[in-house]
Order: structure tokens, then sequence, then C-alpha cells
């Protein structure tokens, strides 16, 4: 499974080199970033456009990698539980068969062979 996911990774970092390399005379405009908040108003340097795609690229995988590590880290929780009841369970099992043989060997008629 990881090397499909590398496979994945590594065709759609491809993608988005290409995509920059066909594009490059449109993506040399330089741009300026504007926040206005009607009360202060922020303005960026110029930059690129291509640098702005790229860094709004890494931005994507950053976070979907986040979503990936908590989805991990909550299926190692998940797994840890179901793992611990399954604990439970075996001895609470295990206990039940202990209890159902010592009571078997307590039901067994007693037969007297002396009498023949």
């Amino acid at each position: 499974m990881r090397f499909v996911k590398v496979i994945i990774s590594t065709v759609i970092i491809l993608l988005g080199v290409v995509f920059i390399i066909e594009n490059l005379e449109v993506l040399k405009h330089p741009v300026s970033l504007k926040l206005d908040l009607y009360v202060v108003t922020f303005q960026g340097p110029d930059v690129y456009l291509w640098v702005l795609v790229l860094f709004c690229f890494f931005l994507g995988v950053f976070t979907t990698s986040l979503y990936g590590i908590y989805e991990l880290y909550q299926q190692r929780q998940t797994i840890r539980k179901l793992r611990h009841n399954l604990e439970i369970l075996a001895k609470e099992l295990k206990q039940a068969s202990d209890n159902a043989q010592a009571s078997s060997v307590a039901l067994e008629p007693q037969i007297d062979h002396s009498s023949e």
C-alpha cells in the first residue's frame, strides 16, 4: 500500500512541476496580496504567481498530512481499546469454560461398581 502511495504522490508532484513549466510565461507575473479589513489594510510584497501556486500546493499537502496523522492516531487508539476488550472477553470465556467443566464433573453420576 505504501508503494502505491509513493507512486501517486510522485505523479501528483510531477504534474504540478509540469504545470508550472508549461505555464511559466503566465506564472512569472508578479502578484501583490492585499487584505482589507475596513479598519486596517495589509499588503504583502510582490510575489511571482508560480511561487504562490507552489506555496498553496504544499500547504494543501501539509494540511492533508496532518489529517492523515490524526486519522492514524484515532485508529491506533481504537485498536488499543479493541485489544483490551478482547483480552477481557478471553479471560471471561476461559473462566466460563473452567466453571462449565467444574460443574459437569460435579454432575456426573456416581456408579458403584463394587456390587457387581
